[in-house]
């Protein structure tokens, strides 16, 4: 395993991801010497550059005698960088031991660049485009190996194009210095072997850590939108997301290929790392002090400060944020040392958590300070998996801690439950006979009432139901509807109707040879039958004016068949009226019928009937004038909506009172 050196708040990022990611060295000399126990080497120092861009730097007999020496992890922050404008040539030469012969080596890079790889002058392996600075095509390996072998133990070069048109940009907007690339060489089953240990390991570890907060997030979350008066589940949800966040964006580092994406991960590392810790902050004083004190709102001032100098992309964020876990760690310090001594319910058993996150990264910053940022820690040794395991443990020592409050709270919370349901029993037993009491004379008076209104609302359906037939007797059944349900009724124009009009003919002759009573119970015969006629037709009966019937078909419901239906009802109506001759009785009809628009509705507000009125109403009457003794007499728009149903026979153009001629037709029969 390599040597890990942390820097500044790079040591911060490291210890919460157990993410180990830098650069080891050899001794410098102009042609480097490998053998199996000098691998893997950490290319750092061996590198040669050159900012003239020509495919000649990789020849294998190029002379680099004049070229400088650089490192190939540009840091853009150190005064001795290399002029770089975004494209450099980079190379060194090496020899391999014999036992290293035509076995499988392989070099691994990391990079945010775009780079195109030559051994002894062949490109082997293009990472990314390399073209202008708005062109090029950038690509992150993630210290994929590529496989190489050598033939022979003579000098090899291995060069390497880079190109990272966008480091400026990248150090001004994301605080990112290295504008390089890393490279490692090694034999092909160490570096797969670190590959792997480094995906699939680191993979494990967190996504198992994702997994842990997010749920542990959701659950907290949702014990406050159960229970908003306690604000501390809501500011612990909120502090176990942004540590998911922090974990997401280490996961990230490691398996995206993608640079943006690499430097947005790093942009909002930080301010999920700020937020975290304004959310255990926030999470100690509510759980365990009623009044915010001084360090508290020092902590705020912080984090104002930070996201004001984010916005300026001023490059001290990064230190603000360091120095904001270290506050937020003293203060919860003092806050749990304070409520232990207190004796506050629960303070230990979340305050072993807290404490220990605290007590651990106030640690290593005192360490960070003692040893001038110089803090190094090799994860091959047993000092340095102790430290990598505290670390874990820091992370989760807070979720774990506050998982056993809640289980410690809720077992109290069901002790005090039970004492308490074991006094309402008591109680319950007390009040049990007078509530039985109770009830029975409660259900007593039930009984009664429901008797009564069991009376009373059978009276009023059998009401309802009279009045309801009685509205259906004097208006069509949707118009009732309407009238029952909105108080009123508006009138409607519809476009095509039928209207139909009778008359006795010779009525007045007729009445006066018979009694009142014999001229009603008379009259009511016919007009019972014309009402059973028309309802089997699908007409709706107007009104009855004297001896005089008027019906319609097409309202209030559309009816596409309404002339049809309307001429075979007065076919019938015909042939009912002879058919009571022929039994002795002395009437004679005329029938008269035209087709059209209407407009119908309620008349008046008392004694209110349904009526229509327009044109084709009038015309109809004027049918009903103009025709004969057992006929049916239509007009012509009435005709060619029949005609081929019945046979007609054209009576000419006949002069209708206030009408003018009109085309007249009788019908005769129905057409077989």
């Amino acid at each position: 395993m390599k040597l890990i050196k942390y820097t500044g708040p790079k040591c911060l990022y490291v210890v919460l991801f157990c993410l180990m990611h830098f650069n080891g060295y050899s001794q410098y000399s102009k042609v480097y010497y490998f053998n199996k126990d000098s691998l893997p080497n950490y290319l750092t120092d061996v590198w040669k550059y050159s900012l003239q861009d020509t495919i000649a730097n990789a020849a294998r007999d190029c002379k680099d005698s004049a070229w400088y020496t650089a490192k190939t992890s540009i840091n853009l922050e150190e005064k001795n960088a290399i002029n770089f404008k975004g494209l450099a040539w980079f190379r060194f030469s090496f020899k391999i031991d014999s036992n290293l012969l035509a076995q499988p080596m392989a070099i691994c890079f990391k990079q945010l660049g775009a780079s195109e790889v030559y051994l002894d002058g062949k490109l082997i392996k293009k990472y990314g485009i390399i073209m202008d600075s708005l062109h090029s095509v950038y690509f992150n390996p993630q210290e994929l190996p590529l496989v190489f072998s050598l033939k022979d133990t003579g000098k090899h070069v291995l060069a390497v194009r880079f190109a990272n048109f966008n480091a400026s940009e990248n150090y001004r907007n994301f605080n990112f210095e290295t504008a390089g690339f890393n490279a490692t060489i090694g034999t092909y089953e160490q570096l797969i072997e670190h590959f792997e240990n480094r995906v699939i390991y680191s993979s494990l570890v967190l996504l198992l850590l994702i997994g842990l907060f997010v749920v542990l997030s959701l659950l907290h979350l949702l014990l406050f939108l159960f229970y908003r008066t306690d604000r501390s589940n809501l500011y612990f949800s909120l502090f176990t997301f942004f540590i998911a966040c922090m974990i997401i964006v280490g996961y990230t580092d490691i398996m995206t290929n993608q640079p943006k994406v690499f430097l947005i991960g790093r942009f909002t590392f930080n301010i999920s790392l700020t937020l975290a810790c304004y959310s255990l902050s926030l999470f100690v004083n509510e759980l365990f002090i009623k009044k915010r004190g001084v360090m508290f709102w020092i902590i705020s001032s912080a984090v104002i400060l930070f996201f004001v100098l984010k916005l300026c992309l001023i490059n001290i964020s990064s230190l603000i944020s360091l120095l904001l876990l270290v506050l937020v760690s003293f203060e919860a310090t003092i806050i749990i040392i304070k409520s232990i001594y207190k004796k506050i319910k629960g303070a230990r058993i979340i305050g072993f958590g807290i404490l220990f996150f605290s007590l651990f990264f106030i640690t290593i910053f005192v360490m960070l300070i003692l040893s001038r940022g110089d803090f190094d820690i090799n994860d091959s040794t047993i000092e340095g998996i102790v430290v990598l395991i505290f670390a874990a443990l820091a992370i989760i020592s807070v979720p774990i801690s506050m998982s056993v409050y809640l289980a410690w709270n809720f077992a109290n919370i069901n002790r005090n439950l039970s004492q308490q349901l074991e006094q309402v029993k008591q109680l319950s037993e007390l009040n049990l006979q007078q509530e039985q009491e109770k009830v029975k004379l409660i259900s007593n008076q039930n009984e009664i009432l429901e008797l009564k209104v069991e009376e009373r609302t059978a009276e009023l359906k059998k009401e309802k139901k009279k009045s309801d037939d009685l509205l259906l007797n004097i208006l069509p059944e949707e118009i009732a509807e309407e009238l029952k349900q909105k108080g009123k009724s508006d009138a409607h124009l519809f476009e095509q109707v039928s209207v139909l009009f009778t008359d006795f003919v010779g009525f007045t002759t007729i009445s006066e040879k018979l009694s009142p009573n014999e001229l009603v119970a008379e009259i009511n015969i016919y007009f019972t039958k014309f009402d059973e006629i028309i309802g089997r037709h699908g007409l709706e009966k107007i009104k009855t004016i004297g001896d005089a019937y008027m019906a319609v078909c097409g309202i209030p419901a559309m009816n596409n068949d309404h002339a049809i239906n309307t001429i075979k009802a007065a076919m019938e109506i015909i042939e009912f009226v002879k058919s009571r001759n022929q039994d002795g009785a002395k009437f004679s009809i005329r029938i008269g019928v035209n087709s059209g628009s209407v407009v119908a509705g309620i008349v008046g507000v008392k004694k209110f009937a349904y009526d229509i009125w327009g044109d084709t109403v009038n015309t109809a009457a004027r049918m009903e004038q103009n025709s004969e003794p057992g006929k049916i007499n239509v007009t012509g728009v009435t005709y060619e909506l029949i005609k081929t149903q019945f046979n007609c026979s054209y009576r000419g153009k006949i002069n209708a009172k206030n009408k003018g001629e009109i085309d007249m037709y009788f019908v005769e029969s129905t057409i077989v």
